[in-house]
């Protein structure tokens, strides 16, 4: 799927399904890509993936699966990097301010999707504003350190965690940009679904493989 092809789908509010890739080898994202996945999520924050990486496994790809880089972090040296190396999009940890998003558009120049995470209490109070800078094209929610920040670590059916996604989600809905959000399986995932996510990232590398060994290792030994 082309780069423009993709960010008019997410724009129109297409259901996007995609996928956490750290292991920084191509062949992994080839193979996680041929499943079918809408997108792929290279972790450049917890993962191996800096844009030399992120460049081999677009050519491995072929423009065949879009992928979005999550930078280590706001470093305009680190932006510029990652900007430039043709992923359709950058993936932004820890923007809590509409100043931090602002800086980001102007290193970033329209050279690919702008997506901010959301991941703080810092965050959720300034999301209005956030979500209407403009130039930012999605606000993806990172529920493990928004919990933490919230002081009620990977509690996710809390009542304050679940009311924080739900303000988020609204006032994204009222500024109509787009919602994304990262959990590990699909039963997490289908509830915000029905809140309106639609940049949706489900597992990751790692996980997905250990739970097919052991799924084989279940049936062997069974």
């Amino acid at each position: 799927m082309a780069p423009l092809l993709f960010a008019d789908r997410l724009r129109s509010g297409a259901r996007l399904l995609g996928t956490l890739v750290q292991i920084p080898h191509p062949e992994v994202a080839l193979r996680l890509a041929r499943q079918g996945f809408d997108w792929l999520f290279l972790d450049g924050e917890h993962g191996g993936y800096g844009p030399p990486e992120a460049a081999a496994t677009l050519a491995a790809l072929g423009g065949s699966v879009p992928c979005l880089l999550r930078v280590p972090s706001l470093d305009p040296e680190v932006l510029e990097a990652a900007a430039g190396c043709g992923v359709a999009g950058l993936i932004l940890p820890h923007v809590d301010e509409p100043a931090q998003a602002e800086a980001a558009v102007r290193i970033i120049r329209g050279r690919g999707l702008v997506v901010v995470q959301a991941e703080s209490g810092e965050a959720l109070l300034n999301i209005g504003a956030i979500a209407r800078v403009s130039g930012v094209d999605v606000v993806f929610i990172g529920p493990y350190d928004l919990s933490e920040s919230l002081g009620i670590p990977e509690q996710f059916h809390h009542p304050v965690f679940r009311e924080a996604v739900a303000e988020i989600a609204r006032t994204c809905r009222e500024a109509r940009m787009p919602l994304g959000i990262f959990r590990m399986s699909a039963a997490e995932m289908r509830p915000h679904e029905a809140e309106g996510f639609t940049l949706l990232a489900v597992g990751l590398d790692g996980t997905l493989l250990e739970a097919g060994a052991r799924a084989v290792m279940e049936e062997l030994r069974a």
